[in-house]
């Protein structure tokens, strides 16, 4: 049974908003619990998350609006989202390895 038509725009749209939430309360939730080793250091993952989710989630309204047909991108995409992503993920596992490193 096919979809209806931009079924699969909506559908993408949410999973990159999706995405950007997880990673933000993922930065959080290791931020809690590193906060004890790390100390206030350990407010870096969120501090980063934060601006970088924020980002991604517009930048998901933005690819929707544009392959909806709403309103046409003056720029190309670049990979900036992807990348994003990728620097978050990074920030939550380096304060993670710092957590695991230093002693109790």
């Amino acid at each position: 049974m096919p979809e209806p038509e931009g079924a699969q725009n909506e559908r993408t749209a949410l999973a990159w908003q999706r995405t950007a939430l997880s990673l933000l309360a993922g930065s959080a939730a290791v931020s809690r619990l590193t906060v004890d080793r790390l100390g206030p250091l350990a407010l870096l993952c969120v501090v980063v998350a934060l601006p970088a989710a924020g980002w991604v989630f517009l930048e998901s309204r933005g690819r929707y609006r544009h392959d909806a047909d709403i309103k046409p991108r003056d720029r190309p995409r670049g990979g900036r989202a992807p990348a994003a992503l990728t620097l978050v993920t990074v920030a939550i596992a380096v304060t993670e390895l710092a957590a695991l490193l230093t002693e109790p």
